[in-house]
């Protein structure tokens, strides 16, 4: 039943579907146990963890660890070589099937995960699914910047360990500015965001500001997790980038994708709203149709 208690429920074509959750026990002694639960949260936050997973999951040894992943997780390993010498290799593998709507004015997911929508957006004061309210002031770190997508479209794409890691631009366009903020390394699942306040605003997390041909003025921001070391990007600001275009990836760990459009300049896939409204996050491909850019 998808109302049991403390399960996370997605929407995924057409069947509410119980999230299969990687190292579930100790996400949730980390995030809901009252006693151990502070202490364990306040170490596994620390950077050092994350820096010392990340080099495990860079040595051959980790290697052994795929199949078994590959299988629990019924990861989709079409368009992937399928050789990889290191954990790391396979979680930031790369697809050579991707496809992205023929539509110039369609947009199309540019990452793979569970994905939600806001609508006229108030920037000042945002919730996330059970997340706490925070506003693109303290996310951006740039008031201004926030005040441009006042009554705008927010879409939420969260990277769980067994998706595809690598973003692609979902248009042509170029990045007129893109920079890192420093910040703590949460995870970004569900059973997370309602116990860290503001958690968004204190993960490290990258800001890529996309001038985009068909969408207009996009902010992209890029969030790091739990066991998340590095997001590498793949682009160079000011350099002008085609749809489909790998953006950046992400070293293990979850992940998360938020994208801003400014008011009026896009409508969303009703669907999506509907399932987001409902308490719902839809998954989604690489590809898959989000909205429409408004004429």
């Amino acid at each position: 039943m998808k109302n049991q208690k403390n399960d996370i429920w997605i929407y995924n074509n057409g069947l509410y579907e119980k999230e299969m959750v990687p190292a579930e026990k100790w996400m949730r002694l980390i995030y809901e146990n009252p006693v151990l639960g502070a202490p364990l949260l306040y170490l596994f936050k620390r950077k050092i963890f994350s820096h010392l997973y990340g080099f495990y999951c860079r040595t051959k040894f980790s290697a052994r660890q795929i199949p078994a992943f590959v299988e629990k997780y019924q990861i989709d390993m079409s368009g992937c070589s399928g050789s990889y010498k290191t954990y790391a290799d396979f979680f930031s593998r790369e697809k050579s099937n991707l496809s992205f709507p023929k539509e110039q004015d369609v947009l199309g997911s540019p990452c793979e995960g569970m994905v939600s929508v806001y609508t006229n957006i108030n920037q000042g004061d945002l919730v996330i699914a059970k997340g706490s309210p925070f506003s693109l002031a303290e996310l951006f770190g740039d008031k201004t910047l926030a005040e441009t997508y006042n009554g705008g479209t927010m879409y939420s794409i969260r990277l769980t360990p067994s998706n595809y890691h690598r973003a692609h631009f979902f248009d042509e366009g170029k990045v007129t500015e893109s920079k890192f903020i420093n910040g703590d390394l949460f995870s970004v699942s569900p059973l997370a965001l309602s116990r860290v306040a503001k958690l968004y605003c204190r993960n490290k997390r990258a800001l890529i500001q996309f001038s985009s041909q068909n969408f207009g003025r996009v902010a992209i921001v890029e969030v790091g997790a739990t066991f998340v070391g590095s997001i590498v990007h793949s682009f160079e600001d000011g350099k002008p980038v085609k749809r489909g275009q790998e953006a950046s990836y992400f070293l293990p760990g979850g992940s998360l994708l938020l994208m801003f459009f400014t008011k009026d300049s896009i409508i969303a896939d009703e669907p999506l709203i509907d399932q987001t409204k409902a308490g719902y996050e839809t998954k989604v491909n690489v590809g898959t149709i989000l909205g429409k850019a408004v004429r």
